[in-house]
């Protein structure tokens, strides 16, 4: 009878879950974005099959009262693909939500098993949040946010796939090897987090002491755009990479060489945004943009500014250029002066 119930718990109970899921995936992607938290892969999410459930009652010999109770009925994992951004989104979460209960699944690993980590948070909106009419019936429901590096979330999905989680379960002939894999992918975390670190030392130390001789690179690259244009237009997902590739097709590949046409085109950049602003204004129309950008009189991202000063230095061999490129990554004919972040 029992069971009964909670299936019809569950059943009352699912559409204000899946409300619930929709709107911390929103509001986590939004504060890691605000955060410039990297991730490996999207925000995943669900609100746990009633099937998942019920074997759960079965074999865990779960005893629940209430659907609303099960901590783990809407699940969320976040993959970051750097382990230094674990501590900040640690932080960001105690800050925003009301925490329930936390763990880290290393701590109690034994000797004998396998690196499956991730940090475990249960928790609840936080009140204020309740006042939001749309939010206000949600006040009741667990959430389990699992916080994990992509290293670490490849070692969880193969080792669940094996079910090699203790080294008793591997046959002795690939124990050795599944160690190896298991150290290889941490020290992949260990690696990643060195290279950021190498890379922050090399914006702080290693760009203000370059020449103008110096042969560009993505972060010298956007430094300089950073330099020279408003940081109201910069975006954090910029694509500095495709027009550095862009820039060598010209021929434009030191810094000096970059600095003076930006310093000779900057304004007819800034004059081809205002109209792109006006126009759009004008016909309400946000493609390639967003509404919020355009009424802050922001179209281009410093890579379109970038990308329209280079139009005004080299004319129609810029466009053969930009339009190639767009036509080999398969992105179609589509005109680079309609999108803002080009």
């Amino acid at each position: 009878m029992k069971v009964d119930l909670l299936r019809t718990q569950y059943s009352e109970n699912f559409a204000r879950a899946e409300r619930l899921r929709e709107a911390l995936v929103e509001q986590l992607t939004k504060l890691l974005d605000q955060g410039q938290i990297a991730l490996g892969v999207p925000i995943e999410s669900r609100v746990k099959a009633w099937t998942s459930i019920e074997e759960k009652l079965e074999r865990k010999s779960l005893v629940l009262d209430d659907i609303t109770a099960l901590s783990d009925l809407i699940g969320i994992r976040v993959i970051l693909l750097f382990r230094a951004d674990l501590e900040a989104v640690e932080k960001l979460i105690a800050k925003t939500f009301d925490i329930l209960s936390s763990e880290d699944t290393a701590k109690r690993l034994g000797e004998a098993q396998f690196g499956y980590q991730s940090q475990h948070y249960v928790l609840r909106l936080p009140k204020p949040w309740l006042h939001v009419p749309s939010m206000a019936d949600l006040g009741d429901l667990q959430v389990e946010v699992q916080v994990r590096t992509l290293a670490q979330h490849i070692w969880a999905a193969a080792s669940h796939k094996l079910q090699y989680k203790h080294e008793a379960s591997v046959p002795p002939p690939l124990r050795r090897t599944i160690s190896r894999v298991s150290a290889l992918l941490e020290t992949v975390d260990l690696e990643f987090d060195r290279v950021l670190a190498e890379r922050n030392d090399y914006r702080e130390t290693g760009i203000p002491a370059t020449s103008g001789s110096e042969p560009l690179n993505v972060d010298l690259l956007a430094s300089l755009l950073a330099d020279r244009f408003p940081p109201a237009n910069r975006m954090d997902d910029e694509d500095y990479e495709t027009l550095l590739s862009d820039l060598k097709h010209l021929s434009v590949d030191t810094v000096d060489k970059l600095k003076r046409i930006l310093d000779k085109n900057r304004d007819h950049a800034l004059e081809d945004e205002r109209n792109q602003v006006a126009s759009r204004q004008e016909n309400s129309d946000y493609s390639g943009t967003t509404k919020r950008r355009i009424e802050s009189g922001v179209y281009y991202a410093h890579v379109g500014l970038t990308r329209a000063a280079l139009r005004a230095e080299f004319g129609d061999k810029a466009d053969k250029i930009f339009l190639e490129r767009l036509s080999k990554t398969g992105k179609g004919i589509v005109s680079h002066r309609v999108s803002g972040r080009t």
